[in-house]
């Protein structure tokens, strides 16, 4: 069916802010990696000489451990060990094929856009207005600051939404419970995700109340998770370390997050008003805040949907308590960075899409009754 006008200019605007980004940072895209460069880079970072030293930020560390590990066959616990190694193969892959660690990063928000307006058209159930929480996500400064960096949140979003995505397929189309486990167990194999355990646990509940049916083919694709996480150490094993090494590495890394900062509720004072409470105890602003992100996750969560629990808003239900676990995983174990928001950013902004759409039309609908009587 051919879309409207409206649709394309939402298109449009979607394109134009990320379009902007790229051409004022083209040399980020199309400078040559050095390895060397990287190299050094690290060698006299904080994780090798310790604290005085030059530094090394998250996207250099990341761009030289991908390299490390794919090209090089690096031991992924020797650098980098505190996140699983599957997002930095894909920025090692990002320069054997592009010669570039930044450019992958255009390939996961194109997909990140597609993948939040499929969701959006099974919520909102209109094509024009499921663009927009694309349109949210293309303005949104985390997300453009991540476009020309070599960082692992991108893949770790587009993983998290995507597994989301056919969970909720998977509940019409049981062979999509596969699908669900294999980017959940990407996502799991990207970062540090212990709050994967809350997901497993919510998506179990809810297949075991609203279809019992396919049950046993979701316990089974679960296997994948696992089989996914260890499967993305090849290299690590590789190296010559067995399983039970394997088991004390990754005691090793819950060890060493274990010992990470945590402040209660910083995450929700640093959403609503941007300021937040550093690892110092001293009060910073988020450079990247802006008034929409509160207003995003608000609308998220005023729940405005009637009758959420019945089967026929089965998707809606996934989405808001997917939404609603995490943000509480974030306000009681995590530090409050804003950047963590990031994976359900575009479930928020299609629930508040959504939410406001309803709005709207209970409005319209009462004004139109007021009108007859």
């Amino acid at each position: 069916m051919r879309k409207p006008v409206l649709w394309w200019l939402l298109v449009i605007i979607i394109i134009l802010p990320l379009f902007n980004i790229v051409i004022k940072n083209q040399q980020r895209f199309t400078k040559k990696f050095d390895f060397d460069y990287f190299s050094n880079l690290y060698s006299n970072s904080q994780y090798v000489v310790g604290s005085g030293s030059e530094g090394i930020g998250d996207d250099g560390l990341y761009a030289f451990a991908g390299y490390y590990y794919l090209v090089q066959g690096g031991d992924p616990s020797q650098v980098n060990f505190e996140h699983p190694p599957l997002g930095k193969y894909f920025v090692g892959l990002s320069v054997v094929v592009f010669n570039n660690e930044n450019v992958i990063n255009i390939i996961y928000l194109i997909l990140i856009l597609i993948t939040t307006y499929q969701i959006g058209k099974i919520i909102i159930k209109n094509d024009t207005l499921s663009l927009i929480p694309p349109l949210l996500i293309s303005i949104e400064l985390h997300f453009q600051d991540h476009l020309i960096r070599s960082f692992i949140d991108l893949p770790f979003t587009l993983f998290f939404i995507l597994g989301v995505y056919f969970f909720i397929k998977a509940l019409e189309n049981e062979k999509l419970f596969y699908a669900s486990a294999l980017f959940w167990g990407m996502a799991f194999s990207t970062k540090f995700f212990p709050a994967i355990i809350f997901f497993y646990l919510l998506f179990l509940i809810i297949v075991k109340i609203y279809a019992k049916t396919k049950l046993k083919p979701f316990l089974i694709s679960s296997f994948l998770i696992p089989i996914i996480y260890i499967s993305s150490h090849v290299m690590y094993f590789a190296n010559n370390h067995s399983f039970i090494e394997f088991l004390r590495h990754k005691k090793w890394m819950v060890d060493w997050w274990s010992g990470s900062p945590i402040v209660p509720f910083n995450i929700l004072r640093n959403i609503l008003t941007g300021w937040y409470q550093d690892s110092y105890g001293g009060a910073r602003f988020s450079e990247f805040w802006t008034p929409i992100i509160p207003a995003v996750v608000i609308l998220a969560i005023t729940r405005l949907q009637k009758n959420i629990f019945n089967k026929s808003n089965l998707a809606v239900l996934v989405i808001y308590l997917t939404c609603i676990i995490y943000l509480i995983f974030l306000t009681f174990l995590n530090g409050g960075v804003l950047k963590f928001i990031m994976p359900i950013y575009p479930l928020l902004c299609i629930l508040a899409v959504n939410n406001i759409d309803k709005i709207i039309r209970r409005n319209a609908v009462a004004a139109i009754k007021g009108i007859v009587i």
